[in-house]
């Protein structure tokens, strides 16, 4: 009984997430059209950011509660099941062809260095808070320098229509309910795991990540169906990069991440593999089905490896 009570809490917890989440998207990317921002910026920041906030909830709150192996296996579960299920299932639907190539000379360059970075900080068992603020700092002006550029060339005027101040305020009202939402997944994925003997890092990986990144999969593929191949490509790098810059940067700040690499070497060589393989595919400017079906069949692979 204590496992069925443990788990309707936190489905209804993670719905709680997406409909805060959903909402904070809708809200974020009225701001960005009021500043003048470009469809695959507002991916690569707006909505990057904005859909991985459950992740940010959910891996800070277990920081600060001491669970390290939810914060950690947060992220890399989630930017694996981004990248094999949400592109994958994107890219079956409909094959991607990406006009902006600085998607990935520039931004998936930035996703590739800062997925190494965390198997380096893995390796060594811990994410200390010098690490964390470095990490944050880093995405701080990462953002900066994208938003800037894409001012400067994207030639779009900023939408008068739509009034900051009352955007700017629904964005932080709706950021509260996330982080609240958050408070309750975070208690609710550690019931279930003591009730059902699964390990922290198992939930984590698995029901958590995909959970957090409904919001993600909502947004890609539905911009995937328009055709508006930028933003749901950046809104995947650019969540993927913030997921391990800021949000485990963030969360280090609030207690040290303790990493038992043994233990998770496998999940981050899958980590690796989809990440590389992604990245060849905005090298090359285009996803096909083919690799998407290859995508699904490696996430497949993976929830085997942590469930057998």
């Amino acid at each position: 009984m204590d496992v069925v009570v443990s788990l309707i809490k936190l489905i209804a917890s993670l719905s709680l997430l997406v409909v805060f989440g959903e909402r904070l998207i809708d809200s974020s990317a009225r701001l960005a059209r009021a500043f003048g921002i470009s469809s695959a910026v507002i991916g690569l920041t707006v909505l990057a950011y904005g859909t991985s906030l459950p992740e940010f909830a959910v891996s800070s709150i277990a920081a600060a509660k001491q669970h390290s192996d939810i914060a950690v296996a947060n992220i890399i579960g989630s930017n694996i099941y981004n990248i094999a299920v949400i592109l994958g299932i994107a890219s079956i639907i409909s094959s991607f062809i990406i006009k902006e190539s600085i998607i990935a000379k520039r931004d998936g360059i930035v996703m590739l260095v800062a997925t190494a970075f965390l198997i380096v900080l893995a390796y060594t068992g811990k994410i200390e808070r010098i690490a964390g603020v470095a990490m944050a700092a880093f995405i701080i002006f990462y953002t900066y320098r994208i938003l800037k550029h894409d001012r400067a060339n994207n030639g779009i005027d900023p939408d008068g229509t739509i009034s900051r101040v009352r955007e700017a305020a629904l964005v932080a009202v709706l950021l509260a309910g996330v982080l609240v939402s958050g408070n309750f997944t975070v208690t609710s994925a550690v019931d279930l795991a003591r009730s059902a003997g699964v390990s922290e890092w198992v939930i984590g990986a698995t029901i958590v990540a995909a959970g957090t990144s409904l919001p993600e999969t909502v947004v890609s593929i539905i911009a995937a169906k328009r055709g508006d191949f930028g933003m749901s490509v950046g809104n995947i790098v650019g969540s993927n990069t913030f997921n391990i810059l800021w949000i485990l940067g963030f969360a280090s700040v609030l207690n040290p991440l303790t990493i038992n690499f043994s233990e998770i070497y496998i999940d981050l060589i899958f980590l690796s593999v989809i990440t590389i393989l992604f990245y060849f595919g905005l090298y090359r400017r285009r996803l096909t089905m083919k690799e998407g079906v290859l995508y699904i069949a490696i996430y497949l692979g993976y929830i085997f490896y942590l469930v057998r």
